[in-house]
């Protein structure tokens, strides 16, 4: 598992550079493994950003701008597709990198609620305008396990969205600092079932007012704005 992962993040590595594109990261429950991976490659200060290890939620709110409601909302809590991409979001623009990671779970043993099992991840991507959410669950293995599988996955979902975008993904839903309007019979963001998985994708768009990204972060509130489904 641990060479699988260190060819995905060597593969991830190669893609970047032959775009000259930068990545950051924003981790959970993997606690700065994915950053690990990246930055054990040789050269990483050339594409590798940025990371954030935010375990708490407030330090999601703090440090990336997660919006309360992304916690609150349906009794989500913090292993959710709506924390997960608000994370990205964060990194993405404070960063300044063209690509972000964000990933929230549960690694175990403890930590499992009724309706989430331990093993259970959350992956977002952010590549330039187009975001990708997918959900995983991995079942109740050993810890450490676990967050070498939620690495692997995070990794191989990066790959994916960087192969979609360059396949010209669909970015139609809108995200920027004034009102914003969705035509709900246009599948600009949705949920479609992957072998057992959930997915979610779209596109965000800041505007062109020049903002610092603190005031855009504390203004827009991206789960109010995306039809995500039920």
């Amino acid at each position: 598992m641990v060479e699988e992962a260190a060819a995905l993040a060597s593969r991830l590595k190669h893609r970047l550079t032959k775009k000259d594109w930068t990545i950051s990261t924003a981790e959970s429950c993997t606690g700065g493994l994915i950053s690990s991976l990246l930055t054990d490659i040789s050269g990483a200060s050339a594409w590798f950003k940025q990371g954030w290890i935010v375990y708490s939620n407030e330090s999601k709110m703090r440090e990336l701008g997660v919006e309360k409601s992304a916690f609150d909302d349906d009794g989500l809590g913090a292993v959710s597709h709506k924390v997960a991409v608000q994370m990205a979001r964060g990194a993405r623009y404070k960063s300044g990198s063209n690509v972000a990671i964000a990933v929230t779970g549960i690694a175990g043993p403890g930590g499992a609620t009724e309706t989430k099992e331990v093993g259970r991840v959350h992956v977002a991507v952010i590549a330039e305008d187009y975001f990708l959410v997918r959900r995983m669950d991995f079942g109740d293995n050993d810890r450490l396990d676990n967050k070498r599988s939620f690495a692997s996955f995070a990794l191989r979902l990066a790959l994916e969205a960087i192969d979609r975008v360059e396949r010209g993904a669909k970015t139609e839903t809108s995200l920027s600092s004034g009102p914003v309007e969705i035509d709900e019979s246009e599948e600009v963001s949705g949920k479609a079932s992957l072998h057992g998985t959930e997915e979610w994708e779209g596109g965000i768009s800041w505007g062109s007012e020049k903002k610092t990204v603190s005031q855009s972060l504390k203004k827009i509130d991206l789960a109010s704005l995306i039809d995500w489904g039920k």
